[in-house]
């Protein structure tokens, strides 16, 4: 009132005033001061109303506005306020919130602001949308538009407005409205048409039949892949009843399924593939594959049916039980179905207890067949050999093909007693060889073949098939041993040595588990007598039987593979020995061979083995060398070349062992990274008398001298074998001349002996 006086102006000011009763209520005071002549204050004309309604409904208004902006902050809700005359724009913070900004960032707004935000190609649309609902044509304004995020991404928003006010000439001049995050909804959306229409595209494009049906047995919907299967065009199949496209005797099991469901909802249908006869609009019966389920409520389709046609399928696998049972080349019963055929002729003798005989027969020579005259002639051999087989047999008797040039005939109903029936097979293996050793015509090549054969005979059912088969293999291997066109029985003295064999490699896995291998070194020796390295040689002492030679057991571990896992252990044991002698420096340089097999050396990972063992232990690269023999090089030459290269790469070295001994292409030869070559013992043995012994000799020097290679000698014995390997350009020696193998503890005392 003071501040007004002064100013000489009115004021109002709302107070509470209280009834009688103490019931509060507002009242507005409007003041007007009074002067006099002089400009005197003289009091105030005071008007006092009731302005509770008012209040009572500021009150409401504010909390119907608070509880609105709680509603929108909640639920995520963009507000906006546009002035289509002006294009002043007013929104909130969630309306900025929703594309990634703070509301300072997007100051000062306007109508641009949201332009420049919102897609080119949905603004027309928006626009219009906007005119429409002001001029009244739509009672509202609402549209699904991409806009600008803050990431550079666009997103999907619903804007929805309404017209707030017109001006007085009646144009719309406010429109407040709100948007939505609809990015999820949109974003689900499409991929759910894209899914539906790739789905679409994938039933179309599919060569097996999809066919809807209701639970009536209806078609409702046929896919391209059905029209081709039953040659009926959508719009003819579309109606049907889908009986129409099975074989009349199989209807009933389709109908059956369709009723269950109806009758006792089983649901599922047919959960597996069935196979029946089809029938295409033409009459043509064909086998199908069928599976059929039950479908989400879908319209009045109840079932979804797959077809594919067989008919191809059928005739493969007709054509693969054919070839499961013969042999493709000959036509003869192949392994398989020998099997299943001596089964039941054990099962005979037993019954009868009559004699059958196994022959295996291989035939002679017919690698160099190959060779000579090519493939094509050998297959022609083949065919020849089976025919005449066929003509030596009787009717009932199997005449098999294994594989390769190994035939197999099995004959039944011999005599019951052992003598008679050993003469009927007797006179059938003559039959045989009669046939056999008569000229073959291939295709205008004469050609004059044999063939060795191994029996066994039987006459219960005692034996099983498996024993059979070895025993028969036993005996033809025995027959290979001899001459050309040999037969041989079965030997129950061969079942001995078989299982003997057995008992060995079993215990060559014990020795492997339980360390009964040792390496013995052998001394190698440069022409002035100086330790240059040594040999790691491998040994067995068996616990019970004493040391087992390697030529007994090391080709029976290269046969089972076990030569693997024995070369690995022999690796690591001669590179540990390295490692301690690096220390040494009387034995740093000295370096060790050690022998790797054919079947080691064709492993996949021998590089890795190699460099793992090295790694391991310690040892320097430069001082292991790897001996390998020249049966390796008829081989697969490239890998091998590939895996020595890889190796020499790391400093390991190589020689040849045994050389001139095996097989070897001196094209070849010159393209390995070698180190040495190593003649032979059995070359240098004779060497004193032997003039092709020192012949031999002089070409190995001579050949490695010329590709730049070191030459040792092995099985050097006498001073005059080395002397007359040094005089033929030899510079290094192994042999008993300068110590036999011996364990690593003992292998410089010898040298130290020797010294003195």
């Amino acid at each position: 009132m003071q501040k007004a006086t002064a100013g000489r102006k009115s004021f109002n000011v709302d107070v509470i005033n209280y009834t009688k009763s103490g019931t509060p209520y507002w009242v507005r005071i409007a003041c007007d001061p009074l002067w006099d002549n002089n400009g005197q204050f003289k009091g105030c004309i005071a008007i006092e109303t009731d302005i509770t309604k008012e209040k009572r409904d500021a009150d409401l208004i504010s909390y119907n506005e608070e509880m609105l902006k709680s509603v929108i902050n909640a639920n995520n809700i963009g507000t906006w306020r546009l002035n289509l005359q002006s294009g002043e724009l007013t929104i909130n913070e969630k309306w900025a919130h929703l594309l990634g900004y703070k509301l300072h960032e997007l100051m000062p707004t306007d109508r641009k602001t949201w332009e420049n935000l919102t897609h080119p190609e949905d603004l027309a649309y928006c626009i219009s949308e906007l005119e429409k609902h002001s001029m009244g044509q739509v009672p509202a304004y609402e549209a699904d538009i991409r806009m600008k995020h803050k990431n550079g991404e666009w997103v999907w928003i619903n804007t929805r407005g309404q017209v707030l006010s017109s001006t007085e000439d009646g144009k719309t001049e406010w429109l407040i409205g709100t948007h939505f995050d609809i990015n999820d909804r949109i974003t689900a959306q499409r991929k759910s048409n894209e899914q539906s229409k790739q789905m679409h595209a994938i039933v179309e494009s599919m060569q097996d039949g999809v066919v809807t049906i209701s639970n009536k047995g209806v078609i409702r919907t046929f896919n391209r892949g059905a029209e081709c299967i039953f040659e009926y065009g959508r719009d003819e199949a579309i109606g049907l009843d889908v009986n129409v496209l099975i074989n009349t005797p199989n209807r009933d099991y389709l109908n059956k399924y369709i009723s269950n469901y109806i009758s006792r909802n089983t649901g599922n249908a047919i959960q597996r593939y069935h196979e029946l006869d089809a029938i295409n609009k033409y009459g043509t019966v064909f086998p199908i594959e069928i599976g059929m389920t039950q479908m989400p409520p879908l319209g009045d389709i109840d079932f979804v049916v797959i077809v594919r046609d067989i008919t191809q399928r059928k005739k493969r696998e007709d054509e693969i039980r054919q070839l499961a049972y013969y042999d493709p080349l000959t036509r003869l019963p192949n392994r398989r179905l020998l099997k299943d055929r001596l089964q039941q002729v054990i099962a005979n003798c037993g019954r009868q207890s009559r004699y059958a005989a196994l022959f295996f027969l291989d035939l002679d020579n017919f690698k160099n067949l190959n060779d000579s005259l090519g493939r094509t002639k050998g297959d022609l051999l083949l065919c020849q050999v089976a025919a005449r087989l066929i003509e030596s047999v009787r009717h009932g008797d199997t005449v098999s093909r294994l594989g390769g040039d190994e035939f197999v005939v099995l004959i039944e109903g011999l005599s019951s007693d052992r003598n008679e029936a050993a003469v009927q097979v007797e006179a059938a293996a003559g039959k045989i060889n009669v046939q056999l050793t008569q000229k073959f015509d291939l295709d205008g090549s004469p050609y004059n073949g044999s063939a060795s054969i191994g029996v066994t005979t039987f006459n219960s059912n005692d034996s099983s098939l498996e024993d059979l088969l070895k025993q028969a293999d036993m005996a033809l291997y025995k027959a290979k041993a001899a001459d050309h066109s040999s037969v041989h029985f079965f030997d129950p003295q061969m079942q001995v040595v078989a299982s003997l064999r057995a008992a060995m490699q079993q215990d060559l896995y014990e020795a492997l588990r339980k360390n009964q291998f040792q390496l013995h070194y052998q001394k190698q020796i440069d022409q002035h007598e100086g330790l240059i390295g040594v040999e790691a040689l491998l040994r067995w002492a068996h616990p019970t039987k004493g040391f087992i030679s390697p030529a007994q057991f090391i080709p029976l571990a290269e046969e089972t593979g076990l030569i693997v896992p024995i070369g690995e252990w022999v690796l690591r044991e001669a590179c540990q020995t390295l490692a301690q002698w690096a220390s040494d420096p009387a034995k740093a340089n000295l370096t060790i061979a050690v022998n790797i097999s054919v079947v080691q050396f064709n492993k996949k990972d021998i590089v890795h083995t190699v460099l793992n063992a090295l790694n391991a232990s310690g040892a320097k690269p430069h001082n292991l060398k790897l001996e390998i023999t020249e049966s390796l090089l008829a081989s697969d030459v490239e890998n091998v070349k590939v895996k020595m290269l890889e190796l020499q790469r790391h400093g390991v070295t190589f020689s040849i062992d045994d050389f001139g001994t095996g097989y070897s292409s001196l094209f070849y030869l010159k393209q390995l990274p070698l180190h040495q070559l190593k003649i032979d013992q059995s070359f240098v043995r004779d060497i004193i008398n032997s003039p092709n012994d020192q012949a031999i000799a002089q070409a190995v020097i001579t050949l490695a001298i010329a590709m730049h290679l070191n030459v040792i000698a092995e099985g050097v014995e006498t001073e005059a074998q080395r002397a007359m390997l040094q005089d033929l350009g030899c510079g290094a020696y192994q042999g008993y001349l300068f110590g036999k193998p011996c364990a690593l503890q003992d292998l410089f005392i010898e040298t130290q002996e020797r010294r003195s």
